[in-house]
This record gives C-alpha cells, sequence and structure tokens, in this order.
C-alpha cells in the first residue's frame, strides 16, 4: 500500500512563481499604504501598452498582416511551443519553449518585415520622380499628377497608394498614405507634399532634384547597410541558438541526464544557460543597432495645411 502520508513537494518552478506573486501583492499593498499616486502609474502602463502595440502595428504592417492576425499569430506560436516543451517534462523548458513562440516570432521575422519595408521605400524614389515629371513635362497640377502617379505603382507600393488612385480629397489621402506606410521616409515626402500644396506647387520641382530624391537614395543606402549588418548578427545568434538546441535534445535522451534536468539544480542549470544565450543575443545587437527614425504627426500637418488653403 502506498504511503498517504507522503506529501510530493511542488515543481520548482511552481514555488518561484508563488514567491513573486507574494512578493507583488506586498509590493502593490506597500503603494497602497505609502499613498502613491495610482493615476500617475495607470498613464505610465497606458503609455507603455500603447507603445507596444504600435510597434507590434508596424510590424504587422511591414508583414503585409492586419493587427489582429498578427497578434494571433503569436498566439498559435506560443500554444505550439507550450505544446512541444509539454513534451519533455521538464517545467523549465515548457515555459521557455512558449516564451520562444511568444516573443521569438517577432525576432525571426524581423528581417523580413524590413525587407519589405525597404522595398517599399526604394519604391517611393521612383514615385517622386514621376510626379515631377509629370508636372514638368505634363505642366499637370500637382494633385491631378499624384492621381495619376498613383494609378500605376509598383506592386510594393500598390497597397499603400491606393487612398490616392480613389476620389477622397488629396489632403486626406496623403494622411492615409503616411498611416498604411507607417515609414518616416514617407512621413518626409507626405510632408513636403502637403507643404507644397500650401505654397508655388512647381517649387517642389526643385525640391525634389535637390533635396528629396538625394535624401531617399543616401537613406536607403544605409537602410540596406544597417539591415545587412543586423540579419547578420540575427543569423550568427539563430546558429547559436539551433546549436544548442540541438545539443539539449541530444543530453535529454539519456535517461541520468533527464533525471538531473528534472531536479531543481538542473532547473537552475537551465535557467542559467537561458539567461547566458539571451545576454549573448544582446551583446550581438548592441555591435551595430539599427537607426531609429523621427516619425511625423501627419494628421496635425494636414490640418494646418488645409487651414492654410481655406
Amino acid at each position: 500500500m502506498p504511503d498517504l502520508g507522503l506529501v510530493r513537494p511542488a515543481p520548482p518552478l511552481v514555488l518561484a512563481a508563488e514567491i513573486v506573486l507574494v512578493l507583488a501583492l506586498a509590493a502593490g499593498a506597500a503603494a497602497l499604504f505609502l499613498g502613491v499616486p495610482l493615476t500617475s502609474t495607470r498613464r505610465r502602463s497606458r503609455a507603455l501598452i500603447r507603445s507596444y502595440l504600435e510597434r507590434q502595428r508596424d510590424l504587422a504592417q511591414s508583414l503585409g498582416l492586419r493587427l489582429r492576425s498578427w497578434l494571433l499569430l503569436r498566439l498559435l506560436c506560443t500554444g505550439a511551443g507550450l505544446a512541444a516543451g509539454a513534451l519533455t517534462g521538464v517545467p523549465t523548458l515548457t515555459l521557455g519553449a512558449a516564451a520562444l513562440g511568444l516573443f521569438g516570432l517577432p525576432w525571426l521575422l524581423a528581417g523580413r518585415a524590413a525587407r519589405r519595408r525597404l522595398a517599399m521605400e526604394r519604391g517611393l524614389a521612383g514615385f517622386v520622380a514621376e510626379v515631377r515629371d509629370l508636372m514638368r513635362q505634363s505642366n499637370l497640377a500637382l494633385d491631378r499628377a499624384l492621381r495619376e502617379a498613383a494609378r500605376g505603382p509598383a506592386p510594393e507600393l500598390r497597397h499603400v497608394l491606393a487612398p490616392l488612385a480613389g476620389d477622397a480629397p488629396v489632403a486626406a489621402s496623403l494622411a492615409e498614405v503616411a498611416r498604411r506606410a507607417r515609414s518616416p521616409l514617407v512621413d518626409l515626402v507626405v510632408t513636403a507634399l502637403l507643404i507644397a500644396r500650401t505654397r508655388d506647387p512647381m517649387a517642389l520641382v526643385r525640391v525634389v532634384d535637390e533635396v528629396l530624391r538625394p535624401l531617399l537614395q543616401v537613406s536607403v543606402e544605409v537602410q540596406e547597410e544597417n539591415h545587412a549588418t543586423v540579419a547578420q548578427q540575427r543569423a550568427a545568434a539563430l546558429a547559436i541558438g539551433v546549436i544548442m538546441a540541438v545539443l539539449l535534445a541530444a543530453v535529454m535522451r539519456v535517461p541520468s541526464m533527464q533525471a538531473f534536468y528534472l531536479s531543481v539544480a538542473g532547473q537552475l542549470v537551465l535557467l542559467a544557460v537561458f539567461a547566458m544565450y539571451l545576454a549573448l543575443v544582446w551583446v550581438i545587437g548592441q555591435v551595430a543597432r539599427p537607426l531609429r527614425w523621427v516619425a511625423w504627426d501627419i494628421d496635425a500637418l494636414r490640418r494646418e495645411t488645409e487651414a492654410l488653403i481655406a
């Protein structure tokens, strides 16, 4: 007969989660007791959530997906990672596989998103040149030249320039173009076009030749070099991760090693290995960090230019 008086100890991760939960509740109670203002905390939390959703929307747009589809894909990958990790029977590996499915997918697809965005920004230089030619050679007004150039765009610009091909007002269409592109370079071009509508449109021809086209070409070249460096870093980190995963899978086939990794000491070793790998990925990413561009408030600029025209 089994001894019913013996109680099996809880897994170490469950114990750690309980400790973290107790500490979090204690910190919250202390904050309430000390009178920490909740309004600023809520405002800061909302700002962080909004910033996170904006980054996810940028990534989803660059991949050609809607935000809801992208978040659903991440949840599906998280579930797949959780199921794959559960097959090992090791809690640390289960949580690690779920985290890999949740956070690893954006990291893996960031290169593809960057290439798609770069192709769109490269095609933008051709669109600007076409608008200039229509204004210079065909003597078309700026609004008419924008609509004509948007009716036969390059494939990578078809979705972005679709609003200009419709019947909506040009200013609102340009703002929608910037919203769809979610690119600082597109914001720069849209800003120049909106300002040109309030002044002499023919001056835009000179601005395109002297400022916009050279700036777009240099910016695209800088981003190409930047993306190439980041792609090499990502490939190196991915190769290291694959090697570590293969070695871990081979080790887990040995019963004695599997029993060790099921123990508290073994799971602490796994946590240390994961931490070292994440630190290595972070260090590799700091070698050549991608450039961060400034975003423009296109809606505010559109309102101001429309007020000037009116």
